[in-house]
């Protein structure tokens, strides 16, 4: 048995959270400006100039990734919010099993879109570049670069960099 009314709030805070990174996304714009950037690729003179669309097709992709991120997690918190409404008429373990699952997979997208929604300046879709120099110290420093090293691979690899 789950407690609905902790359900409830918890689901609240979700729809907070999905609304304000809405807004930081200012995603009725971004669907705006789509739809422009398609209308551009209708034109023929459009294919003609290499460079400039395959940066129109760049940022179709972009736009169109974040679009569909913000979605996602839009409808999966509305879901969380129906089932929670039918949790509080009829009790179905099944229900509740499912709702389990969803709310951590909700959390999972929401904080996963809001990093994205901070990463998206300017220059935060470019890469990278970190160099790590053991300096003095001999092998130990060495060693200690290597373990570095490797966290940052790992942490770079699980976080889909």
């Amino acid at each position: 048995m789950i407690d609905l009314e902790e359900l409830t709030k918890e689901n609240q805070a979700q729809l907070e959270r999905i609304a304000e990174i809405g807004n930081s996304l200012n995603i009725s714009e971004l669907k705006e400006t789509l739809i422009k950037l398609e209308k551009q690729t209708e034109n023929q003179d459009f294919w003609n100039d290499t460079e400039n669309s395959k940066n129109v097709l760049a940022d179709i992709s972009t736009l169109k990734k974040k679009i569909s991120n913000y979605s996602n997690a839009e409808n999966n918190v509305n879901t969380i919010k129906e089932m929670i409404e039918l949790l509080q008429t009829e009790q179905d373990d099944e229900i509740e099993k499912e709702l389990k699952k969803l709310i951590v997979e909700a959390n999972n997208n929401i904080n996963e879109l809001q990093i994205s929604t901070l990463l998206s300046g300017k220059y935060d879709k470019n890469n990278a570049i970190i160099t790590i120099h053991p300096g003095a110290g001999g092998t130990e420093a060495q060693d200690w670069a290597e373990m570095l090293y490797r966290m940052y691979t790992r942490w770079a690899e699980e976080n889909r960099f």
